[in-house]
């Protein structure tokens, strides 16, 4: 672990922001434009040896990824690098915590905000769909969000760019398990409607205070993404319920033919209900919390 004060290439260190099993997140400081940064590193000493060209792989995918992506939705990448052992990325430093860490602790969303955090995704994704890139791990903990609750989409690590062979071995399912659309489930080549199928799941969870597909095991939670029907949304208030399950049922339909067709059309929907609702609705939590 590197501490304050430390350097990395010619960053330095002020202080860490989160720590995983090959690597860890800091945040750091650029001296020659005095600009903040998270450092997201790879410690290749900790990487078995047979495992290190695919992480080190995995690395300079996200950042050939995320170097293309430049959007007000989408985490800037700003350089990448090497020092002492030490691969690393220098991403754009947003303030604030990720949409997981907001479900967790904060109150219900109301309405609006969930439809808009949807909304906002799905802009970042259509830019990054016409780059020619599959995020393929959308979900709570990759959509951060700003201090005045913007969405910045993060973790491009396992995207998959188009031309680009794809690092997984045959049978190896890449992804979050309760976010993964069917077509993941099945291993099947994948284009933008499977981060659209990973975005409703989001939204159903921002709505209804539940994932649509919750099973406790793997092999019912695949089951659920491949034969079953999400659950009935919760009771909402009054008024809210036209327009919802539509919209949700657009994308999380199990043929990805029959779903949204693309993340711009699936913007545009979202913010035409957003738009048909008064606002004093889009103030409101959908759930009611009065159970019992």
């Amino acid at each position: 672990m590197l501490k304050g004060g430390d350097s990395l290439g010619r960053y330095t260190i002020e202080r860490p922001l989160g720590s995983g099993a090959m690597g860890d997140v800091y945040l750091a400081r650029d001296p020659r434009i005095d600009r903040p940064v998270a450092l997201k590193t790879l410690r290749l000493a900790t990487v078995r040896p047979g495992e290190m060209e695919a992480m080190s792989e995995r690395m300079l995918r996200e950042a050939r990824a995320a170097g293309r992506l430049l959007h007000p939705h989408i985490v800037t990448l700003f350089d990448a690098g090497e020092h002492d052992g030490l691969l690393y990325l220098a991403f754009e430093y947003v303030p604030g915590s990720d949409l997981a860490a907001r479900l967790r602790s904060g109150p219900p969303l109301a309405l609006g905000e969930a439809l808009r955090i949807a909304r906002e995704t799905c802009e970042g994704l259509d830019f990054a769909h016409r780059q020619g890139i599959v995020h393929r791990d959308v979900k709570p903990s990759n959509l951060m969000l700003t201090a005045d609750s913007r969405v910045k989409i993060s973790d491009f690590g396992i995207a998959k760019l188009t031309g680009e062979s794809d690092l997984t071995v045959s049978g190896t399912v890449m992804g979050s398990p309760h976010y993964l659309s069917p077509e993941q489930v099945r291993g099947e080549a994948l284009d933008g409607r499977s981060d659209l199928f990973s975005i409703g799941i989001v939204l159903y969870e921002m709505v209804a205070g539940r994932r649509p597909f919750d099973g406790q095991t793997l092999t019912t939670l695949v089951y659920q993404i491949l034969q079953q029907e999400p659950p009935a949304l919760p009771p909402l208030r009054e008024g809210l319920v036209p327009g919802l399950p539509e919209l949700l049922a657009g994308f999380l339909a199990k043929d990805r033919d029959r779903r949204v067709p693309d993340a711009r059309t699936a913007a545009e929907a979202i913010a035409a209900l957003a738009a048909s609702l008064p606002g004093e609705l889009l103030a409101l939590s959908p759930v009611i919390h009065d159970e019992g």
